[in-house]
């Protein structure tokens, strides 16, 4: 049966295959490209007063629909990638000149008296003194 519905293959593929090699949509005449027009141009005015309110937080991002939260967050998020390195470094210089700052006040108000640990020098040579030289005094 299979047989029966395929043609023979004796003439020329053309003649075979019949019409099925035009066209179905026929081209028509090139048209001359135009630049397409950036997305959001449409509304571009509407978004410029709308970032400038948040901008001057007159609104917040709630305001917005959910693709235009997205499209703010995502270029926060860019600028936070972009500046997370330096910010970390600020960050640790800011904690080390904060201990220094701590260390150095220690070191000149310290409210304690020095913890005096045995006599000092100058009393042990006295000491010394006096009892290889003859007995104290």
């Amino acid at each position: 049966m299979a047989e029966r519905n395929r043609p023979l293959a004796m003439g020329p593929a053309q003649i075979l295959a019949g019409s099925s090699n035009a066209f179905s949509v026929q081209p028509t005449a090139p048209t001359t490209a135009e630049p397409a027009a950036l997305i959001g141009a449409t509304v571009e005015t509407r978004l410029a007063a709308e970032l400038a309110r948040l901008v001057a937080d007159e609104i917040t991002l709630d305001a917005f629909t959910p693709a235009l939260q997205g499209y703010v967050l995502h270029g926060h998020r860019l600028a936070l990638a972009s500046l997370l390195p330096e910010l970390t470094r600020a960050e640790q210089e800011r904690d080390q000149a904060n201990s220094s700052a701590d260390r150095y006040y220690v070191a000149a108000f310290n409210p304690r008296k020095p913890i005096h640990i045995g006599p000092s020098y100058r009393e042990l040579e006295k000491t010394r003194h006096e009892i290889y030289s003859g007995g104290a005094k």
